[in-house]
């Protein structure tokens, strides 16, 4: 663990263990605003990155911050974060990954009760990030899936389920490090495409899910559970993404499906969870039709939106521990629009170079694209990281991301390379 920034050092003296917490956040907008939000209560909050251009590190409202410099999967991280915390005498921990949410579930019983973890009871980890699982508790709920079965089962003829083209694959098990999936999503259009696919990933085709493709667009549900209820839920639609057939929400709206809410709750309620999650659907805005995608058992991406429309998610979290009784619901705004600037720079020029669309999907022309791009330039869009109060992060995002402008391969939230899509 590499010092970054030296804690004040009359921050440990006054403050309770309560108000201190390490936020384990990664370098990526996500992290800065869990920062924000903790820090803007009152609270002290020491920031952990994976690099010195960790947003978080360069916030004002970081009390400290240290580069984690073993990956999670280690065996030294839980001690360094054991170390780390009783230094500081930190009352909590708040991780962001989901990797970072594993291991310290792992090794809970070091930490607690005198030091908190921010991770959900590990059956419901286990449960919700188990597509098999999620899939048949979806069939029983009625809760509408794809259909679906794994790749090895489909091409060898063994599977009753009839697929119709156009398939979506994705991972089956996301956080098995044993059989790694090398892309969020492929697609293949008909049966030649799903072959050359196979051949590919004939090594780990049993953690490949094959299900049929619905149209519509991205649809995340970031959900506080507390005591079994929901406590406060916000919505967005992801209006671009990077890489254009299915990565990050690299720009993003505000809304709210009362029904995909309802559906995200009775889910999270069914795997017994308890804290944060993130249910995410795929929904024709067209039909009003929807289907269930998965699970993300942390803050979700579209986190500064979130946040932006008044679900301050991080310091709830927080206070669901600390202060139950002093927890009050906000209201939600609709129609805010925020975005990662250099990711839909990305964007723009992936859709102008032609790169792949999801199926069913139409490719905007040049001066379209560029136009969209421009008019979200304007105040009505709001930026991931730019703010005033906090100006640093933004000035070193925005370098970061000069470097990155134009890559199909990196990923412009600044979490490290990215899994493609594929075909």
């Amino acid at each position: 663990m590499r010092l970054l920034r030296s804690p004040k050092p009359d921050v440990l003296g006054r403050v309770p263990p309560s108000r201190r917490v390490i936020a384990l956040v990664g370098n990526s907008q996500v992290g800065l605003w869990a920062v924000r939000s903790l820090a803007r209560a009152g609270l002290k909050v020491f920031a952990v990155c994976t690099s010195e251009h960790g947003l978080a590190a360069h916030s004002r409202y970081a009390a400290g911050a240290w580069k984690l410099e073993v990956p999670a999967s280690s065996e030294e991280f839980p001690p360094q974060m054991l170390a780390l915390a009783r230094q500081l005498g930190a009352g909590s921990i708040m991780p962001i990954a989901e990797s970072y949410h594993l291991a310290l579930i792992r090794s809970r019983h070091i930490f607690e009760p005198d030091i908190h973890v921010f991770s959900p009871p590990a059956e419901a980890f286990a449960k919700a990030t188990d597509k098999d699982f999620m899939h048949a508790l979806c069939l029983r709920l009625g809760v509408p899936v794809a259909n679906g079965t794994t790749l090895d089962k489909f091409m060898a003829g063994s599977s009753d389920a009839q697929l119709r083209y156009p398939l979506v694959l994705r991972a089956r098990r996301q956080n098995d490090p044993t059989i790694v999936v090398p892309f969020k999503a492929a697609y293949a259009n008909d049966r030649s495409e799903l072959v050359k696919l196979h051949a590919k990933l004939v090594a780990v085709a049993s953690n490949v899910l094959v299900q049929e493709y619905h149209p519509g667009v991205e649809d995340h549900v970031q959900v506080l559970m507390h005591q079994g209820r929901a406590f406060m839920a916000g919505e967005y639609i992801g209006e671009h993404h990077m890489p254009l057939a299915g990565g990050v929400t690299v720009q993003r709206v505000s809304c709210r499906h009362q029904r995909l809410i309802d559906d995200a709750v009775r889910l999270l309620q069914a795997v017994g969870w308890e804290g944060i999650g993130g249910v995410q659907f795929h929904y024709d805005t067209q039909t009003d039709n929807y289907i269930f995608l998965e699970i993300n058992p942390r803050f979700i991406g579209g986190l500064p939106t979130i946040i932006m429309a008044g679900f301050d998610a991080p310091f709830l979290l927080w206070q669901s521990r600390f202060e139950p009784d002093r927890m009050i619901p906000t209201r939600y705004q609709l129609g805010l629009r925020t975005r990662i600037l250099g990711g839909d720079a990305n964007w723009m020029l992936g859709m102008i170079r032609g790169d792949e669309l999801p199926p069913g999907q139409t490719r905007l022309g040049r001066l379209e694209t560029a136009a969209r791009f421009l008019w979200n330039c304007g105040p009505w869009t709001r930026d991931d990281t730019f703010w005033l109060a906090d100006i640093v992060p933004a000035l070193v995002d925005w370098r970061q991301m000069i470097k990155r402008l134009g890559s199909r391969h990196v990923d412009i939230i600044g979490t490290g390379p990215v899994r493609e899509t594929a075909r």
